[in-house]
């Protein structure tokens, strides 16, 4: 068997370095194109940059506001071509490759499934439109997960596939409350399990600052944490928004949060849940939280907005 040795990714997004981790811990060397001027769009830059600095080692060229244009298969392997994706820019050579991994996106299936035939409408994109039950514009059919639009994520579809069934089930059943049953999430988190995980939910730092939206921002960095010093994997932070407008009284709900460590997805639910209940730096940070874990960092977090903290490593000089 011919040994793996060089990949290239099509796309910086969560799904392809996913995919490069996997690889790279087989042994692959990577490469990744992206067209736009950052991997992993959709976290904020301060979370991707540690998980760069973590990841540079796999890496042997990450080329930015780049496109792929040609792919041909040669007895060397295969020769990927390259342009510039902005006007002016100036594009890599051309480079030999064992294995292409095509990560630019997915194609909803609409058009194909012959949906129109059951009078069920599609658009143009190959999408389903529903409503908050999930009912389409047939009203015996639902639809839901990756079809009915974005985030295109498994747990999102999990939610509303049970929305759809207990709508189902009351108005066969003649239930009422089941039959009432609706989708309506204020915020669906988002994770690449890459190592070190990253993970978000809610408003981000950069979408924040886009819509002129004043946050109070409590950052907690691992190297305090017992635990992930313990794991020797102190390279993540915990941060969390919360609402910092005049009309919030310095009292204001969490907006978002992220993270950025070992374990990032397995807490991203915290923060959900606390988005969800309408929490305050003041709910989280005395939310007792068991020592050590990495959990405890997300009430640290809170700790730090709230200006309480007395975990916080000396700033250094």
């Amino acid at each position: 068997m011919v040994a793996l040795k060089r990949m290239l990714i099509l796309g910086g997004g969560i799904i392809g370095l996913e995919m490069g981790t996997v690889y790279s811990t087989l042994g692959a060397r990577l490469d990744v194109v992206e067209m736009l001027d950052g991997l992993m769009q959709g976290a904020d830059r301060d979370l991707v940059k540690i998980w760069q600095k973590m990841n540079t080692p796999r890496f042997d060229n990450i080329m930015l506001k780049t496109k792929t244009v040609g792919a041909k298969a040669t007895p060397e392997g295969i020769e990927v071509t390259f342009a510039a994706a902005e006007e002016g820019g100036t594009a890599p050579a051309p480079q030999l490759y064992d294995l292409v991994l095509q990560a630019v996106g997915r194609t909803p299936n609409g058009k194909k499934i012959a949906a129109e035939k059951a009078g069920v409408a599609v658009t143009e994109r190959g999408f389903i439109n529903v409503d908050i039950q999930m009912r389409t514009n047939v009203p015996h059919i639902f639809a839901i997960g990756d079809i009915v639009g974005q985030p295109m994520l498994a747990h999102k579809a999990v939610h509303e596939a049970h929305v759809a069934a207990e709508v189902i089930a009351g108005e066969l059943q003649g239930n009422k409350e089941l039959a009432a049953a609706a989708f309506n999430a204020r915020v669906i988190p988002s994770v690449a399990y890459t190592d070190p995980e990253v993970a978000w939910v809610g408003l981000t730092e950069d979408q924040a600052k886009a819509q002129g939206i004043k946050v109070k921002k409590g950052l907690f960095p691992w190297t305090a944490s017992g635990r992930a010093i313990a794991n020797g994997r102190d390279e993540g932070v915990t941060k969390l928004l919360f609402d910092d407008s005049p009309e919030a009284h310095c009292h204001g709900k969490i907006l978002g949060g992220g993270m950025v460590g070992t374990h990032a997805g397995d807490m991203i639910g915290e923060i959900a849940l606390a988005i969800e209940m309408g929490a305050d730096a003041v709910d989280i940070g005395k939310t007792i939280h068991p020592h050590p874990t990495l959990g405890e960092s997300i009430g640290m977090a809170a700790e730090v907005a709230h200006g309480s903290c007395t975990d916080l490593p000396p700033a250094r000089k």
